[in-house]
């Protein structure tokens, strides 16, 4: 309890990116006040609200100087070259020019070495940068300088590319966007053109790699795949965006009190609109329409006959009748609704006849029969409990499926047909399919499977789940195409080795399994294994999983997570592993860091360590002593991995009055 304490009463706090006089007024009551060293830094581009923030009787503003002359260059080389001694001689007048214009901001460093980055390193092409720098018109203003750099950026893109970077104009400041939700987007708005029978999702994924690559656009979030997951837009890059945008007539973000001038394309709601100036909008052009955040009214529906793009996602206030005309949306390529209140669709929904791309809420129940008349649809993303319609086969031109209750017999016959898929999640659930049925939809089941991997399918993700008396042996062969595998609930010996005989299986979760020894060198077998999360059971097994060198041998990501089950990684064990978790982590050290000692300093390609610990009913000794074992761990390894350790349940530690009652501190953890 004392940790407990220490750690609400002193503290050290960062608030970023303040923009109004009274927002501190509001968060500064949240703070306790005290003589323990707490700290709170406030950062702000407005010189009125730092000295808003700070104390009357002192002067505590630091005002952000721009780069040094060395630090400039060391950003501006490292992004092209590397550093600066690989720069060639004839290249580095023009850098230094370059540099002066930059004046030390280091987003318009980061942005021009982007540029030049992706230009052929001849002098010819620096040049070209270097006197179109030195011909504006650009006044000293810091703003006026980095929207030059940035519109020397934008006008450097492709014609293609500069559409898909407008339209991040439409997402709000600081909005994590998913990396397929956007090329989704893009392919709808019609921004993605390939070559006849080229993969859209591919080549629209080719085109934010792109904007990752020239720094225009934040990666967030690496999946296991090394793929980008999700991107933000920098607060600056995001004002070019909008104001760009406008001039170009392509996306309107409404202001409060602020009624539009001219036809509206796009449109983007965020919440704070005025509900009679967004009556009084001229949708009748409107190509998409993006909702976010508290949104509790849309505009009529029906006044938008060239919709394409409808994107409800993460607006929990809708519900069914805020769609009610959406089948009267004859142009409409893209509807998104997931995480909203909406459970139904419109029975016409097959009226839709252009409609790309359907993502669905959780709760949403069934689908009308008439989806199956949407001969277009490419993309159907339901939830594994929605009740798909019959004729599924009928959807010829679907090339992403997620998720589909295969061993249910129509699925499992209506599949085969979809000879276009090429990625698709399943879920092997049985319940209420019982004796011979089942062992029909089972053989349906692998001969549709095994022609669609003929056929080119690239992707299979399967949610397993069978119960004891369906057998001992998986029905599935190891197909090609399976990459990635959740286990629930099961015996894995079951399973372990046919998972070892899946020779592009990438991914493998396991919730709550039977998990033993001879398991986990048999899951080890994975040729191509990249990321393993195994989820155990709460358990008073003290023992633990010893990882030899013989396994695992493409592993990068492990985590471990709900059990008081250790881990011991022996020499050369994982050695491509780059990030290891331990989660809600309730095994405590005996003694010391004797028999605490996990193997981690021997992971040799280790970068980062991330564990939470559970409290519940431990002292703040035992978890002062656990985090010290972990630290020592942390440090003996060679590459010094990044530490992050949090505290789960900290305030159910035990009191020391807790201790005394119960005579001892040594009460077995309870997962809460």
């Amino acid at each position: 309890m004392r940790i407990f304490i220490k750690l609400c009463c002193r503290y050290f706090i960062i608030i970023d990116d303040i923009w109004e006089l009274g927002t501190w007024e509001t968060l500064k009551c949240a703070f306790v006040k005290n003589t323990l060293g707490s700290r709170i830094i406030i950062t702000t581009r407005i010189v009125d609200v730092a000295k808003s923030c700070s104390p009357s009787s002192e002067d505590l503003v630091y005002e952000m100087k721009p780069l040094s002359e060395a630090d400039s260059k060391k950003l501006f080389f490292k992004r092209i070259f590397g550093c600066e001694e690989s720069c060639p001689d004839s290249l580095k007048e023009a850098a230094n020019d370059i540099l002066k214009k930059c004046r030390g901001l280091p987003l318009a460093i980061n942005a021009i070495s982007s540029l030049l980055a992706t230009t052929r390193e001849t002098k010819e092409e620096w040049d070209r940068v270097r006197h179109s720098i030195h011909s504006s018109k650009v006044k000293s203003d810091i703003i006026e300088t980095m929207n030059y750099i940035l519109s020397l950026s934008y006008f450097d893109l492709p014609h293609h590319l500069r559409s898909c970077l407008l339209y991040l104009a439409l997402f709000p400041e600081d909005q994590l966007i998913g990396r397929k939700r956007l090329v989704r987007r893009w392919i709808s708005e019609g921004f993605i053109h390939g070559e006849s029978g080229q993969d859209l999702m591919e080549l629209g994924e080719e085109y934010f790699h792109q904007l990752v690559n020239r720094s225009l656009i934040q990666p967030d979030y690496i999946g296991y795949d090394g793929k980008t997951e999700y991107c933000r837009v920098h607060d600056t890059i995001l004002d070019f965006l909008i104001d760009k945008s406008s001039e170009e007539n392509m996306c309107t973000v409404l202001k409060k009190q602020c009624k539009p001038n001219g036809i509206v394309r796009r449109l983007s709601l965020m919440g704070n609109e005025d509900e009679e100036i967004v009556e009084q909008l001229d949708l009748s052009h409107a190509r998409s329409i993006s909702a976010f955040g508290d949104i509790k009214l849309l505009p009529s529906l029906g006044r938008s006959k060239c919709l394409r793009v409808l994107d409800l996602q993460n607006c929990g206030q809708l519900r069914n009748h805020h769609i009610k005309d959406i089948e009267r949306l004859y142009q409409l390529r893209y509807l998104d609704i997931s995480f909203t209140g909406i459970t139904e669709l419109p029975r016409q929904i097959g009226e839709l006849l252009y409609l790309e791309t359907l993502v669905t809420s959780d709760g949403l129940r069934e689908l009308p029969e008439s989806t199956s008349r949407l001969q277009r649809l490419a993309r159907l993303i339901v939830g594994c409990d929605c009740k798909l319609p019959d004729g599924l086969g009928n959807l010829m031109n679907l090339q992403e499926l997620d998720c589909v209750g295969a061993l249910h017999l129509k699925h499992a016959e209506e599949l085969g047909k979809l000879t276009n898929l090429r990625k698709l999640k399943i879920n092997l659930y049985t319940h209420g399919i019982e004796g011979n049925k089942l062992e029909e939809s089972k053989e349906k089941l692998v001969s549709s499977l095994c022609k669609l991997d003929e056929c080119g399918l690239r992707s299979l993700s399967i949610d397993y789940y069978l119960r004891e008396k369906n057998g001992e042996e998986p029905f599935l062969p190891a197909l090609g195409c399976i990459e990635e595998v959740f286990v629930y609930e099961q015996d894995i010996s079951r399973i372990s080795r046919w998972l070892a005989s899946l020779p592009n299986l990438h991914r493998l979760v396991s919730y709550d399994p039977k998990i033993e020894q001879q398991d986990i060198e048999m899951i080890g077998l994975i040729p191509n294994l990249i990321d393993l999360t195994l989820s155990l059971p709460g358990t008073d097994d003290a023992g633990r999983f010893i990882i030899t060198r013989e396994g695992f041998q493409q592993l990068q990501n492990f985590e471990l997570s709900g059990s008081r089950m250790g881990v011991l990684f022996e020499p050369g064990a994982m050695p491509r592993l780059k990030e290891l978790i331990l989660d809600d982590f309730i095994r405590k050290p005996k003694s010391a860091a004797v028999d605490f000692d996990f193997g981690i300093q021997r992971l040799s390609s280790l970068a980062r360590l991330t564990v939470s610990l559970a409290c519940y009913r431990s002292t703040a000794a035992e978890v002062e002593a656990t985090e010290d074992a972990f630290k020592s761990m942390a440090e003996a390894n060679p590459n010094r991995p990044i530490l992050e350790m949090t505290r789960l349940y900290p305030q159910h530690m035990l009191r020391d009055e807790q201790i005394d009652m119960a005579g001892s501190a040594t009460t077995p953890a309870v997962k809460s």
